[in-house]
């Protein structure tokens, strides 16, 4: 397992292809493990999310963020060739919830800023249309409203939404390992995000080549009533996985000893 700093001066890289079969390989055998925690998941995500506002809140701050931790945790330890036998782990994210919290977080506000830019181009005609909906307006401004909304459809509209859509997708993107740092490194929300986004940025074309190829085969496994999904996130959560481990070598057991994280001790010395 590479260290920090060998992480942050080498060029690791990866293969897709390796990353798609080690990904499958490394998830199949406890496939069942993954499908009820997906189950889970969804369960407590739709519980929370009755609650108004703050069930939202609780939902992207906490909930996804340390079960997908929890995820990666386990895929982590079974690329060691430990087998996940304890399903209580899918919930060992939440052991890391301030530093994933704080980078969801920043990722979040930095997101929503993006999309308040975009929407602040539309607030004098937004103004207009409160005004001629107003009461009785909306009857009697029907033709002004129309072609307000028109007016808000055009291809200069439609390309400043493509730009912010691109750009909140190139955030996620560089940001697709904190959780991998955070989880494997145990390092502090803002240090993994700056570390992934060197290690993507030096891999930038065979990632955004992984995660394309990703998007497709989940929107075909969720054409069918999205069961397929089922099968499709756990092998999606491998494979990142897989080429999270190629690039800093974070599969290699006896180098995470050698190197001495505190994280490991007390699992080495049960061991």
């Amino acid at each position: 397992m590479k260290t920090i700093q060998q992480i942050e001066t080498s060029r690791g890289t990866f293969s897709i292809e390796t990353a798609l079969s080690q990904g499958w390989k490394l998830v199949s055998p406890h496939l069942l493990y993954y499908i009820l925690g997906g189950i889970i998941t969804m369960i407590i995500s739709f519980a929370t999310g009755i609650i108004p506002i703050a069930g939202t809140i609780a939902n992207s701050l906490v909930i996804s963020p340390c079960l997908m931790a929890g995820a990666i945790y386990v895929t982590w330890r079974i690329s060691q060739g430990i087998a996940w036998t304890d399903f209580g782990d899918m919930f060992k994210g939440f052991n890391n919830l301030v530093p994933l919290m704080l980078a969801t977080l920043i990722q979040g506000i930095i997101s929503l800023a993006i999309v308040a830019l975009l929407l602040f181009n539309f607030v004098p005609q937004f103004i207009e249309l409160y005004k001629l909906s107003s009461g009785t307006g909306s009857f009697n401004n029907k033709e002004e409203i129309q072609e307000i909304v028109m007016g808000m459809l055009s291809m200069k509209n439609f390309a400043l939404f493509g730009i912010a859509m691109l750009l909140i997708g190139f955030l996620s993107l560089i940001w697709s390992f904190k959780t991998h740092f955070i989880v494997i490194y145990n390092m502090q929300g803002w240090q993994a995000m700056e570390l992934s986004r060197k290690v993507v940025m030096q891999n930038f074309v065979s990632l955004l080549g992984l995660f394309i190829l990703l998007g497709i085969i989940l929107l075909i496994s969720a054409l069918p009533c999205g069961i397929g999904l089922l099968f499709t996130m756990p092998w999606m959560i491998g494979s990142i996985y897989s080429a999270f481990a190629q690039i800093t070598e974070s599969h290699d057991v006896h180098d995470i000893r050698k190197e001495g994280f505190d994280f490991m001790k007390e699992e080495s010395e049960e061991e």
